[in-house]
């Protein structure tokens, strides 16, 4: 069994247990369901039934840096029918952001704090870009937490040149943010098309992201290095990746195949650090292959 603690106790203690179909764009931001953790961290989700017919199977997806749950909503459908509890990461979407703390570390603790709240034991976990990093510190530290681990667009640290443009921009950034302007539309470009009425909402829902989100994640980003930790992720792990991708490059990947030799690769040519809204149906397959290893 991976989801562990009698319903009665969730129920009793206020646990919401209202998994529904996959929502459509329009209903997205409003299926979001929230839950508190033992240190008081509130946390927003969306909760999606599995139709695959196997009990007990939850997939937690941890979306990438301004990004929030609705960054998976292209791919869910392509994942096999698995249970999905895709999180918002503090700071983003519907959770909330505090004025302290955005290291990888905290982003960890609270997937912890997550896991233990909602009663589940064990999961197969896929972390995108800063969630991939999430979910590689959390593999490291919780190996009985994790079954499979599928790390997508990930690198140990932001190379110099990616940051540097961030900062070149980020604090120069004044709410309201404008979700069209030339950064955000930087921001979000893909090498290849991305359905428009999903990417004008996830951009949107990024510029509602508070300025010392923005800006203390990014300085956190750039202290960054969880190499140690990968050394000892004892789950099997799945690394995607697109060779157009414009945060990671190739030499970071060089980087995390050395680092993870038994891992399983995946690249995906022209495409980019958002390759899985890119081609959600292969990145899907790919991914369900990969967990029914």
């Amino acid at each position: 069994m991976r989801v562990w603690g009698p319903l009665a106790a969730l129920l009793m203690a206020g646990v919401p247990l209202l998994a529904g179909p996959l929502p459509s764009q329009d209903d997205w931001a409003g299926a979001r369901q929230s839950v508190t953790t033992a240190d008081g961290q509130q946390l927003s989700y969306v909760e999606v039934d599995g139709t695959d017919g196997v009990v007990d199977d939850p997939l937690i997806l941890l979306h990438g840096y301004t990004d929030n749950s609705r960054s998976w909503s292209l791919l869910v459908p392509h994942l096999g029918g698995r249970h999905v509890y895709a999180v918002d990461l503090r700071g983003h979407g519907g959770s909330d952001a505090p004025a302290c703390c955005y290291g990888i570390d905290a982003f960890s603790g609270d997937l912890l704090g997550f896991m233990d709240a909602l009663g589940i034991d064990r999961a197969d976990i896929v972390g995108h870009s800063l969630g991939s990093m999430t979910a590689g510190v959390f593999a490291a530290e919780h190996p009985d937490r994790v079954d499979h681990l599928v790390l997508v667009s990930t690198a140990f640290s932001v190379p110099k040149g990616p940051t540097d443009w961030l900062w070149d921009n980020v604090p120069a950034l004044t709410p309201p943010i404008d979700p069209n302007s030339q950064f955000m539309l930087d921001w979000y470009a893909n090498p290849t098309p991305v359905d428009d009425d999903f990417l004008s909402r996830e951009r949107a829902e990024s510029a509602a992201v508070p300025l010392h989100v923005w800006t203390g994640v990014l300085r956190a980003l750039t202290m960054t290095d969880w190499s140690w930790y990968a050394r000892r992720i004892e789950s099997p792990v799945l690394v995607l990746w697109g060779d157009q991708d414009g945060l990671f490059d190739a030499g970071t990947q060089d980087w995390v195949r050395d680092t993870l030799p038994e891992a399983e690769f995946e690249t995906y040519a022209g495409h980019g650090h958002n390759m899985f809204w890119e081609r959600p149906e292969d990145v899907g397959a790919r991914i369900v292959a990969f967990l029914g290893e």
